[in-house]
């Protein structure tokens, strides 16, 4: 019994849970799982174990703190992470600025070039083994997917498929170009003599010089692979992700470059398999996760919110219909409405309002009763109640009569003219009197005929004027009628 009074509970829960959400929250932790994405990325890349342990500990105590209702703690907490994040723009400016271009590097449909692994790798395995046996020093850069060119200087252009012979003779001490880098995007050398940011991290190197510290600056402004040759030691260092490292083999030399072509030039490098290889598919799950998690806790809310609002009644097609609004029936009524918080978030409640077609056949008993229907709500919104809960009609019976035109004029005929006469066309027009106010109504009138702008005989358009709220055209809203005026000229 237990059992499926829990299981009940839960569906139950679920449903409303189905019911509150949104499309648009939907696309609310979907923007923010791509921004969780970016930060746990470069989190992973550029901070320690400790200080990623040290942040989620905080933004737990600050959960503990903002649902057990620990006030003080959550403001502290709050300003901490105000604090914290003027920090991390301080202290990572240049690890934000490279997230940046890394994004405005991204390409949707980007289409991997094809190269051959096992050449291009061997080529610069086997010219950097060389090049250490001669004590030749050397440094060679191959690009990841993130633009480098604001951070490199200088240099010759090449555009040549790279070549143990064209290494060995770049790299020559008399060649002018020995001291600077090599650039190469997989098996090509674009540039040689190339001069590279120096970094400014000297504590990551137990020794090399000048060529070590280039490699290491680049290595920590964008996502190239360094490969550098000591004259001195005859040693191969690798500097990558913004750490460089003494290798103890040309082998060890092969396996990085392999990696390296693997992830970044091979045709399957953008395929499922390799980027649940890379982790990408655990961070983007870790990211929708923690998202979801944060919306639930700051954003969803599964309470259902009561408020009540002044809306404006309107009343359509009144003027067709045998209804008539008594003195005392209100211009506004007091709606109570309920939802989620979320759904208020996007209610603008001046575009709310009660309308009523007076002529549909549905009213009965003289009476308009308010209720959901009549409010032009959203679908994540339900009507409740009203004050008051119907508005009261009276009766008016009306008769079909046939009413004169006559035409009002005023001012006067320029001088030397006379008028003779003036007619509107219809004479008669049939409209629906109330039987209480059947014997007064005698006339329609039209608009006012000015004779100071009358200067011949002519015919004009003018409408009917029907003021008296015992009086109803046909079907019409308004009729304009004819008015001809005939002058002539006076003998006097």
């Amino acid at each position: 019994m237990e059992t499926a009074l829990l299981l009940q509970s839960i569906g139950d829960s679920f449903e409303t849970f189905i019911r509150n959400i949104r499309i648009i929250d939907i696309f609310d932790i979907t923007i923010i799982s791509f921004f969780l994405y970016v930060v746990l990325n470069w989190l992973r890349q550029s901070a320690s174990r400790r200080i990623l342990i040290s942040f989620f500990l905080i933004l737990s105590l600050y959960f503990i703190a903002r649902f057990s209702g620990m006030y003080l703690t959550e403001r502290l907490i709050e300003i901490l992470f105000i604090i914290i994040f003027i920090g991390v723009v301080v202290v990572f400016q240049s690890d934000m600025r490279r997230i940046i271009d890394r994004i405005g590097n991204w390409k949707l449909f980007r289409k991997s070039e094809s190269q051959s692994t096992d050449i291009a790798t061997s080529i610069i395995t086997e010219a950097a083994i060389s090049m250490a046996k001669q004590r030749t020093g050397a440094l060679i850069a191959i690009r990841g997917r993130e633009d480098w060119s604001r951070h490199i200087h200088g240099g010759i252009g090449l555009n040549g498929d790279v070549t143990i012979p064209l290494l060995h003779s770049i790299f020559n001490t008399k060649a002018p170009g020995h001291d600077g880098a090599v650039l190469c995007e997989g098996g090509r050398v674009l540039k040689f003599g190339a001069h590279l940011p120096l970094s400014t991290n000297l504590y990551k190197m137990s020794v090399g010089g000048t060529r070590h510290t280039a490699a290491l600056g680049l290595s920590e402004l964008c996502d190239a692979l360094l490969i550098v040759v000591s004259e001195e030691r005859g040693t191969i260092s690798i500097a990558k992700d913004g750490q460089i490292t003494q290798l103890e083999s040309g082998s060890d030399l092969k396996k990085h470059l392999d990696d390296f072509w693997g992830k970044y030039y091979s045709s399957d490098s953008s395929s499922f398999k390799h980027w649940w290889r890379r982790r990408s598919m655990r961070t983007a799950l870790a990211s929708i996760t923690l998202a979801f998690i944060l919306w639930l806790a700051l954003a969803y809310s599964s309470e259902t919110v009561y408020r009540t609002y002044a809306l404006p009644i309107e009343y359509r097609n009144l003027e067709s219909t045998r209804y008539a609004l008594q003195d005392s029936v209100p211009l506004k009524s007091r709606v109570t409405l309920s939802g989620s918080e979320q759904a208020f978030r996007s209610l603008d409640p001046s575009q709310l309002a009660i309308s009523f077609d007076l002529s549909s056949d549905d009213i009965e008993d003289n009476q308009l009763e308010i209720d959901g229907s009549d409010i032009n709500l959203p679908a994540d919104l339900s009507f409740v109640e009203s004050v008051p809960p119907a508005l009261q009609l009276s009766t008016r019976h009306f008769i079909a009569k046939e009413l004169p035109v006559k035409v009002p004029v005023k001012g006067s005929l320029p001088k030397g003219l006379q008028l003779v006469s003036i007619r509107s066309t219809p004479v008669h027009i049939s409209v629906l009197v109330d039987t209480t106010a059947a014997e007064s109504a005698d006339s329609l009138a039209t608009e006012t005929v000015n004779l100071d702008n009358i200067k011949e005989s002519t015919t004009i358009k003018k409408k009917l004027k029907v003021q008296d709220k015992s009086l109803r055209l046909r079907g019409k809203k308004s009729i304009k009628v004819k008015v001809t005026l005939e002058v002539r000229k006076s003998n006097s």
